[in-house]
């Protein structure tokens, strides 16, 4: 079941209904008493659902409740979009799996300007551009897959940092 909250815009020519479907971005707060950092908890989310297929997920490095970043360490539902801003943090357990499926309307998977960590599975695919722009920092020591090729699927700045002592694919 998606819990995405959706706005509609209609027009009058279709009846009313509803034409153009507008996904509000799920913003990462953590700090939730108990689940601090799980993913799966409704109420680590500021519009207080889990994100899910269309939705963008942004985690910022400021407004997280007492310093608590996401830690998923189970599956989770597919997103369309990872933007983790400066000074955020994701971390994906031994047993944790996130898909970031661009629908082929999202220009990258994941803007990175902080840190990811990644010991179970991470895939972005079906993006327009390049699958991973990293402007921060990138672990993995789990799996890493991306469908694009190794030009045009990762885009570096001079301060990212990549380092793989896992798997790292190409699909």
């Amino acid at each position: 079941m998606n819990n995405n909250k959706n706005f509609t815009f209609s027009s009058p020519e279709d009846g009313g209904r509803a034409t153009k479907r507008i996904s509000v971005p799920y913003y990462w707060q953590g700090g939730t008493y108990g689940a601090e950092q799980k993913w799966h908890e409704p109420l680590n989310w500021y519009n207080r659902n889990i994100p899910g297929w269309f939705d963008v997920v942004v985690i910022n490095g400021v407004d997280t409740i007492g310093g608590c970043f996401p830690l998923i360490e189970e599956f989770a539902n597919d997103i369309t979009q990872l933007i983790i801003e400066p000074g955020g943090c994701l971390s994906i357990g031994l047993n944790g799996k996130l898909s970031i499926d661009g629908l082929s309307k999202k220009g990258l998977g994941i803007l990175n300007e902080g840190e990811i960590t990644i010991h179970g599975e991470l895939t972005v695919h079906r993006t327009l551009f390049a699958s991973v722009r990293n402007k921060g920092i990138i672990f993995n020591n789990g799996s890493f897959a991306i469908d694009k090729n190794e030009n045009d699927g990762m885009i570096h700045s001079n301060k990212s940092k990549f380092e793989n002592f896992g798997e790292f694919l190409f699909l």
